[in-house]
């Protein structure tokens, strides 16, 4: 028996606070004082300072010119981690060590990739404020000045003889280049004026993105995933929401449930459930796969919440009439021929260069989903509208069979449905003596 997923709070990993950011995000806090750095490489970077005549504070580091640009420079060695500084949910499951421990999915990982730097700096008294601001001025528009890198540029301004920078990078490259050339050459142009001969304070972190909770992700659902068919649903806003969602455990463990009486069973658990909407979370112990199923007038995304599945896409094949007819006369028991099952599309979900989710109706095609892994996955997935019945798909031998199926479940709300047995297929409710009758009697013919 597979052990139910545990919580546990995986705390914060970075040593400073959240802060805002000037574009109204938060980021990850970080320490990186660059006091922190070492003295000969502020030396060999920043060079001396001297005021030229113009009063300004410009930095010699070998040019001719009066000025001399804050974002010269040469190419930095080596790129920081910084991303490993950003909040993740540890997937390992403390209370049981055979449950293998997965890569941590980070916080940050969702969004543009973007790092933020601030310093802020304080005149050292009153007789400096003057010149403290003539430098901060010319800082300013420096700053302003360079693109290459950079994404946005904002100086706060909270009173003359204070002044806070706010820079954002596009990449942790660029923000190596920032800290090793940039950084050090404001501190040094203001060091002369400033309390404490530097920043008062100087963090630098990851832009945290705008990411969804799992409470917040069924509000945005249930008021925008509506119609009576696939047909009505915007199905790239929907799929841009979800990989906007950052899976913490502690919200989705109530709707994790697996089958006691046979772990080779996938699970489905439901999180909400009305007619024009179902949110499922669907528990993948290893080597599991389901069937090859249809999702009759219903969209269907599929989101990676721990692990890693599989989904295998196949052309919606051909049904014979004899199908369609009894389909049409007993809607759970209708049993048939059809044709060919083509792949036509495989994606892996849930690992870090591979996409979170999938989308698939009946006009895409049909799927099936697998955990391909010695681990056990997790996945979120939406109906549109509920999905009550399916077509599962069978080959046998040179041509294939279908069957249509009712859903079963194990869980609902948290709370077991009590529906869900050892002799429960987690494929659907089906007609085997149907099933078997045609596949014996194929066998014959064959």
């Amino acid at each position: 028996m597979l052990p139910r997923v545990a919580a546990r709070a995986q705390g914060s990993r970075v040593g400073g606070r959240l802060v805002a950011a000037s574009r109204g995000a938060l980021f990850h806090a970080t320490p990186a004082p660059l006091s922190s750095l070492p003295t000969e490489v502020l030396n060999a970077r920043n060079g001396a300072s001297r005021v030229d005549r113009r009063g300004w504070v410009v930095l010699d580091g070998g040019d001719s010119e009066d000025t001399q640009s804050l974002s010269a420079g040469p190419s930095p060695p080596g790129l920081s981690q910084l991303d490993q500084q950003c909040l993740g949910a540890d997937l390992k499951t403390p209370s049981d060590a055979s449950l293998p421990v997965a890569e941590p999915r980070k916080l940050c990982s969702l969004g543009t990739g973007e790092v933020v730097h601030i310093l802020s700096f304080r005149a050292k008294d009153d007789a400096h404020v003057e010149p403290f601001e003539r430098i901060v001025q010319r800082i300013a528009y420096e700053l302003h000045e360079m693109h290459a890198g950079v994404s946005d540029v904002r100086v706060c301004h909270p009173q003359c003889g204070e002044a806070t920078f706010v820079v954002t990078v596009v990449s942790e490259f660029e923000s190596q280049r920032f800290k090793t050339h940039i950084a050090p050459r404001l501190s040094a142009a203001l060091a002369g004026v400033c309390a404490d001969g530097g920043p008062t304070f100087s963090r630098s972190g990851s832009l945290m993105p705008q990411a969804h909770s799992l409470s917040s992700l069924l509000d945005y659902l249930q008021t925008t995933v509506i119609g009576k068919d696939h047909t009505h649903h915007d199905i790239a806003s929907v799929r841009h929401e979800l990989a906007k969602w950052f899976p913490r455990r502690e919200e989705y463990t109530p709707f994790v449930h697996w089958d006691e009486h046979d772990p080779s069973k996938y699970t489905r658990n439901i999180i909400h459930s009305s007619e024009e909407l179902e949110v499922l979370l669907m528990c993948w112990p290893p080597h599991t796969k389901s069937s090859i199923h249809c999702h009759d007038e219903s969209s269907c995304w599929v989101s990676a919440v721990e692990g890693q599945v599989v989904e295998v896409q196949y052309q919606l094949p051909k049904l014979d009439r004899a199908f369609l007819k009894k389909s049409f006369k007993d809607p759970t028991g209708a049993v048939g021929r059809c044709g060919p099952l083509k792949v036509t599309n495989v994606v892996t979900l849930g690992l870090p260069d591979s996409p979170q989710d999938t989308y698939a109706n009946n006009e895409i095609g049909i799927h099936r989903i697998e955990n391909r892994t010695d681990e056990p996955a997790i996945t979120l997935h939406v109906y549109a509208p509920r999905l009550r019945k399916m077509t599962v798909f069978r080959e046998v031998g040179d041509h294939s069979v279908a069957t249509v199926a009712a859903v079963s479940y194990m869980s609902e709300g948290g709370e077991k449905t009590g529906l869900w047995s050892k002799e429960t297929h987690p494929d659907g409710v089906i007609d085997v003596d149907a099933w078997n009758r045609i596949a014996a009697a194929e066998a014959q013919a064959g």
